[in-house]
């Protein structure tokens, strides 16, 4: 017999002061001008016997390892938790603070030190949105959707031009999945929280310099105020898509690497609202006597070899921007011990027929749909930007087109993954999950 499932949410308010550099789009020079909404930290605890987890959904555009940790060590200070069931996802806006210790695409130190400020200054109420969690659980029943939406669009789109662009390609492949989970009082039916998942770039408002949570916090506003519960957002497969804008381009296509301000947001906002909307009144079914399962895989993401000495030398002497900039990363990296892989603590968690699959970096769809497709799951949820954020996480195909996001990896150290990173991750998954559901249908 199943033990009783609990859960809780929590939200506290990580709005930076203005002055904050605002990240995203390359640009160091964007300090917050205003504040056009509220960042918030969203947490659902969910409590079955001895099993806890923590899932915290953050208004940022990234999280390092390192601020992983240490918010990680933050709560579990003040709970009972063990670091790696606590899950740090981001909703990947690109007008919030710079929260990652490398520098973006043409940022500096100053913008690592402003961000290193910010990050410092909320962890306290990271730590406390988990604590009003806990205080918060119920028991609970839930009710599971999932409907296509198109709030996305593939933004590697393809016309006369071989390499991809910015541009919507909107009748090319993307996930446009949308999965909701409602939880609600098992004894009043009163609503305690949603948890939605989709997969789209934050970038619709543009490079403004305003703060904001981007068109999920539209979404996210207008659901709560039709179902009075919070709403914790995860990102999904968002490295190869973008806001499904009517924003047309000088070139003459519509865009999809971002939006022309607030009308961009509210009509990518509202679009993902309707969705999540819809989905939810069809739900009829809410189930109480659910198992909650969770383990913790190593997930080995291999890097490819380093630049010989002969390219570096070259690139050094000849090499200009990033080419240079790259051979001086590899130059160093010859000073430490070589690096085989990126070795990701994988903390996967199953809530009845639902898995949430985290990955550190901006995941390419196929990822998603592949892993979803041989998951023995009804719903899997692979979350972008999650307990880390390792650049672009891209395909094979990705690799053979070149574009901004193969281009990028250059940007993020000396190691490169392999360029049939997407298998190794699919292959991966896929047992894992498959050892999660043994563990489910045994409970």
């Amino acid at each position: 017999m199943l033990k009783i499932l609990q859960v809780g949410f929590g939200r506290r308010d990580i709005t930076p002061p203005l002055g904050t550099y605002l990240t995203g789009y390359g640009d160091d020079e964007r300090p917050a001008e205003e504040i056009l909404d509220c960042l918030h930290a969203t947490a659902m605890v969910v409590v079955q016997g001895e099993t806890r987890v923590a899932v915290i959904s953050l208004d940022w555009c990234f999280i390092c390892k390192q601020y992983t940790d240490l918010i990680r060590q933050a709560i579990v200070q003040k709970t009972d938790f063990l670091p790696e069931n606590i899950q740090l996802s981001c909703s990947h806006t690109h007008s919030a603070p710079h929260t990652r210790l490398r520098k973006t695409i043409s940022g500096g130190v100053s913008h690592i030190e402003n961000g290193r400020s910010y990050v410092l200054s909320v962890i306290a109420q990271i730590v406390a949105v988990v604590q009003d969690a806990i205080s918060s659980l119920t028991v609970c029943k839930v009710g599971f959707a999932q409907c296509k939406s198109l709030t996305g669009v593939n933004r590697r789109g393809l016309f006369v031009e071989n390499q991809p662009s910015f541009f919507a390609g909107p009748d090319e492949a993307f996930d446009s999945n949308m999965t909701i989970a409602q939880f609600q009082d098992a004894a009043s039916g009163k609503n305690i929280g949603i948890l939605i998942h989709y997969g789209a770039h934050n970038t619709a408002l543009g490079k403004t310099r305003q703060v904001s949570r981007d068109w999920c916090g539209v979404m996210k506003d207008r659901v709560e105020s039709q179902f009075h519960a919070p709403v914790l957002f995860l990102n999904g497969s968002e490295g190869d898509v973008g806001p499904r804008t009517n924003f047309i381009s000088r070139w003459g296509h519509l865009s999809a690497g971002g939006g022309d301000g607030i009308e961009s947001l509210r009509e990518v906002g509202y679009r993902a609202a309707t969705d999540a909307i819809g989905a939810l009144i069809d739900i009829k079914d809410f189930r109480s006597e659910l198992p909650l399962v969770v383990n913790t895989f190593d997930l080995h993401l291999p890097y490819q070899q380093l630049m010989g000495k002969e390219d570096v030398a070259k690139d050094l002497a000849t090499g200009s921007g990033l080419q240079k900039e790259y051979a001086q990363s590899v130059l160093q990296a010859w000073q430490e011990p070589a690096r085989t892989a990126l070795h990701f603590r994988q903390t996967l968690i199953g809530i009845g027929p639902l898995a949430i699959v985290p990955l550190p970096g901006e995941v390419f769809s196929s990822i998603s749909l592949r892993t979803r497709a041989s998951s023995p799951f009804q719903y899997t949820l692979v979350c972008s930007q999650s307990n880390g954020s390792n650049a672009y996480i891209v395909d094979r195909e990705a690799i053979a087109r070149s574009g901004y996001e193969v281009a990028t990896r250059l940007r993020f150290g000396p190691y490169i993954f392999v360029d049939d990173i997407d298998d190794r991750i699919v292959a991966d998954c896929h047992g894992f999950l498959r050892t999660l559901f043994a563990q489910s249908t045994a409970e």
